[in-house]
């Protein structure tokens, strides 16, 4: 069962179809740190999402690099993305490790991410960054806590 996409604070619908890349790119659209990324899902399956970044000046850190903290969130939301690819009930990041392989500027980001465990309380993926001329720039891993989970509370 997978969920279907909502705007920032809306709740989540159980629905019986698999979130396709359209799906998946309509839920990003809505948070305004997504959409200003301007990245947009080309492919979505139980298999993995591949996801497109296209160069934008402000990417840039010291001349001739992409400022890291770029690079991370473009982990992070392809990571969240084949989560959701899997119907998976994505939370928020708890844990995350970047590698940074080259740098890379002026040009797009092509971002690969496969999950390797849905849990009903952490769930992780991986992501692999490459630039226009398949070149590894990146490289990361998220762990997520998963909506369902329930916390006692004290009183």
């Amino acid at each position: 069962m997978s969920v279907k996409p909502q705007p920032p604070g809306g709740s989540a619908e159980p629905v019986d179809v698999q979130p396709t890349a359209e799906h998946l790119n309509a839920m990003h659209t809505g948070i305004p740190f997504n959409a200003w990324l301007g990245a947009k899902i080309i492919d979505a399956s139980a298999a993995g999402v591949r996801l497109y970044v296209p160069w934008r000046t402000e990417f840039g850190g010291a001349p001739g690099m992409t400022h890291g903290g770029i690079l991370a969130a473009i982990v992070d939301l392809a990571a969240y993305s084949a989560l959701r690819a899997v119907g998976g009930d994505g939370g928020p990041t708890i844990d995350m490790r970047i590698d940074y392989h080259r740098s890379s500027v002026n040009g797009p980001f092509y971002a690969d991410s496969r999950v390797v465990r849905a849990g009903s309380t952490i769930s992780t993926a991986e992501v692999v960054i490459r630039d226009a001329e398949e070149r590894l720039i990146a490289s990361g891993r998220c762990v997520f806590l998963s909506r369902s989970r329930r916390f006692a509370t004290s009183g």
